[in-house]
Formats: C-alpha cells, sequence, structure tokens
C-alpha cells in the first residue's frame, strides 16, 4: 500500500480503454474522480489504482463519487477503472472540494444500483440492477411493475392461449415462463428497453429510484420519463 500522501489536485478520465471495466461502467472522458467511500479523494492515480485492485481481490464493494458536468454522482465499483487519468488544476480542485463538501452522501448499503437506458428522443427507462421476486412468482405483477404494458399484453394474451387450447399446458407455461423470468429479468428489461429504441446511457446509484431521477435531470435538462 502506498503511504497516505495528500495532494492538491484530483483526476479526471483523459481516455478510457475498449472493454475496461471504465466502459461498462459507462464513465465518460473529463469525469473527474471525486471521492471514494464519501472521503474527498486526493490521493492520486497510482493509490487509486492499488486500492481497487486490492478492492477486487477481496470482492469488496465501494462508492465512487464522480463529478460530470458539474453534476455530482455515485456509482458502485469492485475492481479498476483501465482509465489514463489527467489531474485538475489547484482552482478547479479547490472549487470542487466546496462543492463535495455541501453534498448528501449515504452508505453503502444505502445505496441502490441503477442503469439508464435512452432514446434519441431523450426517453428514459431507469433498471434498477437487482432481482425482484415478484417476476418469478407472478410476472404479470412484475411487468406492470417495470411499466413494460405492451409485453403485459403480449403475456396475457398467450396465456390465455395456452388456458384455452389446455389446461396443463398453461401451468406448464406459467411454470417455465415465471423460472426464466426470474433469472433472467434484467437482461429482459434491457431488451425490451432496446426493442424500443432506448441504449445504455449511464450507471448511478442513489437511495432510491426518484433520485435516480432526479440526478439524470440534472445531468440532462431535456430527459423525460414515463412515470416519475
Amino acid at each position: 500500500m502506498s503511504e497516505n500522501k495528500e495532494n492538491n489536485f484530483l483526476i479526471k478520465i483523459d481516455k478510457i480503454r475498449k472493454g475496461s471495466y471504465a466502459s461498462s461502467l459507462m464513465l465518460k472522458p473529463d469525469d473527474v474522480i471525486v471521492g471514494i467511500n464519501n472521503d474527498f479523494y486526493i490521493y492520486g492515480e497510482k493509490r487509486l489504482a492499488e486500492e481497487l485492485r486490492e478492492l477486487k481481490k477481496d470482492n469488496q464493494k465501494a462508492i465512487l463519487t464522480v463529478l460530470r458536468n458539474n453534476v455530482f454522482f455515485d456509482i458502485i465499483i469492485t475492481g479498476s477503472l483501465g482509465c489514463k487519468f489527467l489531474t485538475t488544476n489547484v482552482e478547479e480542485t479547490e472549487n470542487i472540494k466546496k462543492g463535495f463538501s455541501s453534498k448528501e452522501n449515504f452508505d453503502l448499503d444505502q445505496l441502490k444500483d441503477y442503469v439508464a437506458m435512452r432514446d434519441v428522443y431523450r426517453r428514459y427507462d431507469i433498471h434498477e440492477n437487482s432481482k425482484a421476486l415478484s417476476a418469478g412468482l407472478f410476472p404479470p405483477l412484475w411487468l406492470s411493475y417495470s411499466k413494460k404494458w405492451w409485453v403485459l399484453f403480449l403475456f396475457l394474451n398467450m396465456s390465455g392461449l395456452l388456458l384455452a387450447i389446455n389446461g396443463y399446458m398453461f401451468l406448464l407455461g406459467w411454470v417455465l415462463t415465471s423460472l426464466y423470468c426470474y433469472q433472467a429479468q434484467l437482461n429482459l428489461l434491457y431488451s425490451f428497453s432496446m426493442l424500443e429504441g432506448k441504449v445504455f446511457s449511464m450507471k448511478l446509484a442513489a437511495k432510491s429510484m426518484d433520485e435516480a431521477h432526479k440526478i439524470i435531470r440534472m445531468l440532462d435538462p431535456k430527459s423525460r420519463f414515463m412515470y416519475s
């Protein structure tokens, strides 16, 4: 471990290597690495790389605070980013430090992991990166909660058709669909959004879906949500 030496600068992303962890987190050039686990991080690139390697080795998670377009947001990370970095100057660092001091921070267990997808009209879907039990117990309820009404309509029509043909086929189809929905629910939600013309936009951690919406609205004032 490097010595606990502070600098008078932060690091910001210059280039992101293709296929790197930072790429999967949808970080961008000029994103400033502001904090780790709610601590203002002025220890430099070398120590950051060492700490994140150790994080992955110990199978732990950490909160990474990022500044993008003058907006702070958090991401839950599990390893090294795989970026090339630049440094901020003294004035930038001081201004960011003042903003960070007023940021509301949360513990890791208070945050939920979200994935944002958007289309060319800035219509967003926000998906919580966790499994919902309702997807396996009662898929129509899960689809309703996820606001995928067209998929729900197709599901109910297919279920009705199977029930009309044979009750046993309906039960078998329901059980298999429930198991599949539970195991693959995140990929299904991503696929449904992609069928609606949306692409992956960003990852973030927030206390609630409403908070995730607020952060995205600050980053993209023209963003639109079907429900918020």
